[in-house]
C-alpha cells in the first residue's frame, strides 16, 4: 500500500516556523548590516568565526541541560528570549570589537534552538513519526521571511530588530511543543558520544562539507549584490527559491531515511553541493546566481535531516539532546570557523567567486575520501 505523507500538528509546527523565520533574516541579511558598517570580508569572516566558537563552547552545556532538565520546552523558550535580547545591542555602535562580542553572545544562545527543538519534536513524534513536514513548515517560513524582508528594502539594521521580534514569537511557540523531561538520570559525559565510531566518521565527513555552507551563508549576500543586476529584491527571491527547492526532499525524507539510512543521501548531497559551488563561482550575473539556488534542496537540508534522524535513531536515549547539540557544534560551530576564517582570507586574496570554486573542490574531496573509506570497510568485512 502506498504510504501517505504524514500529517502535521500545526501547534507543534509553530516553533520551527518562528525559528526559521528568524534564521532567514539573520542568516541572509546580517552580513549586509556589517558591510554597511564598513567591515571588509576578513572582518565578516572573523565575526562569523566568533559566533561559531561561541557555539562550540556553549552547546555541551545546553546539551547536558536538555538531557537532564524536567522542562525542556521552558529551557527552549528561555534560550529564545535570551538570544533576542543579546542581539539588540548590535544597533548601538559601529566598533568591530563591540559587534564581534555581541554576535558571539547572541550565538551562544541561538545555537541551541534548532538542536533542542529537533530533539523535543523527534521524541514527541516517536519512532517512525513524520519529521519532514515540520522541517518543511520551517523551510517555507525561511523562504517567505527572507523574501518579504528583501522586498521591503529596510535599512540594514532592520535585520537586528526583525530577528529579535521573530525569536520572541518562537519563544511563545516553544510552549506548544510536546514537552517531556530529559532522559539522563545519572551524569553521562558528553564525550561518550564520540565512542560511536559510525557517528564519528559521519561527523568527519560532515565537517568539511558544512564548512562550505559556512562560507556561503556569510559571503553569498555581498557576492550576489556585487554581480550584474544584484538587488535586495532578487536576493530575497533567491532565498525563496532555495527554500522552495527543499520541498520535494522534505516530503520524502522519512521514507528516504528508512530505505537508505544517512550515509548514501549525504554522499549525494556532497556531490550536489560541489556542482552548486562550481556554478556559483563561475557565473557573472545575479540571475544566473539566483538559478543556482535550485540546487540548495539537494544539499544542506539532506545533510541536516539525515544526521538529525540518525541521532534520534542510533544514539542512546539519555544522550539524544546532546547528540543533536554535537551535530550543531560541527555544522554551525567548527564548520563555520573553518568556512568563515579560511573563506574570509581566501575572499580577500583571490576574490569571493574563486573562493566558491575552492568550496567545490572541498566538497568533491570529502566525497571521494568518504567513498574510499566505505569501500575499504566493505573490503575488510569480506
Amino acid at each position: 500500500m502506498r504510504q501517505s505523507i504524514p500529517k502535521i500538528n500545526w501547534r507543534w509546527a509553530l516553533f520551527p516556523i518562528g525559528y526559521y523565520g528568524a534564521n532567514a533574516v539573520y542568516q541572509g541579511y546580517i552580513s549586509l548590516y556589517y558591510t554597511q558598517l564598513g567591515f571588509r570580508s576578513d572582518r565578516l569572516g572573523c565575526i562569523s568565526a566568533a559566533t561559531a566558537l561561541a557555539a562550540i563552547a556553549a552547546q555541551p552545556l545546553w546539551g547536558t541541560l536538555g538531557d537532564r532538565t524536567q522542562k525542556r520546552t521552558r529551557l527552549l523558550s528561555l534560550l529564545c528570549v535570551a538570544a533576542a535580547l543579546a542581539l539588540l545591542p548590535a544597533l548601538l555602535g559601529k566598533g568591530f570589537a563591540l559587534q564581534i562580542l555581541i554576535a558571539a553572545l547572541f550565538y551562544a544562545f541561538f545555537c541551541a534552538l534548532l538542536p533542542l527543538g529537533d530533539a523535543i519534536l523527534l521524541e514527541g513524534l516517536g519512532e517512525g513519526g513524520g519529521f519532514g513536514p515540520y522541517r518543511l513548515a520551517g523551510g517555507l517560513s525561511f523562504a517567505v521571511s527572507g523574501a518579504i524582508y528583501g522586498a521591503l528594502s529596510l535599512p540594514a539594521g532592520g535585520a537586528v530588530w526583525c530577528t529579535s521580534m521573530l525569536l520572541v514569537a518562537a519563544a511563545l511557540a516553544a510552549h506548544l511543543l510536546p514537552d517531556s523531561p530529559g532522559r539522563q538520570r545519572t551524569r553521562v559525559p558528553f564525550a561518550k558520544l564520540l565512542q560511536n565510531k559510525e557517528l564519528l566518521i559521519l561527523i568527519l565527513f560532515l565537517l568539511p562539507v558544512q564548512s562550505t555552507m559556512g562560507y556561503f551563508y556569510t559571503f553569498y549576500a555581498p557576492h550576489f549584490k556585487s554581480l550584474s543586476g544584484g538587488t535586495d529584491a532578487l536576493l530575497g527571491l533567491s532565498y525563496l527559491i532555495s527554500a522552495a527547492s527543499e520541498v520535494p526532499y522534505l516530503l520524502l525524507c522519512d521514507r528516504i531515511y528508512r530505505r537508505f539510512g544517512a550515509a548514501k543521501p549525504m554522499c549525494a548531497a556532497a556531490g550536489v553541493m560541489a556542482l552548486r559551488w562550481l556554478l556559483l563561482g563561475s557565473v557573472r550575473s545575479a540571475v544566473a546566481a539566483l538559478l543556482t539556488q535550485l540546487l540548495h534542496g539537494g544539499g544542506f537540508i539532506v545533510l541536516s535531516v539525515s544526521m538529525a534522524k540518525y541521532v534520534a535513531d542510533r544514539v542512546a536515549p539519555e544522550l539524544r539532546t546532546s547528540g543533536q547539540m554535537l551535530l550543531n557544534m560541527v555544522s554551525f560551530g567548527a564548520a563555520r570557523v573553518l568556512g568563515n576564517l579560511g573563506g574570509g582570507l581566501l575572499a580577500e586574496h583571490i576574490g569571493r567567486d574563486a573562493a566558491f570554486l575552492v568550496c567545490a573542490g572541498v566538497c568533491a574531496g570529502a566525497l571521494v575520501a568518504f567513498m574510499l573509506w566505505q569501500m575499504n570497510r566493505r573490503a575488510s568485512a569480506t
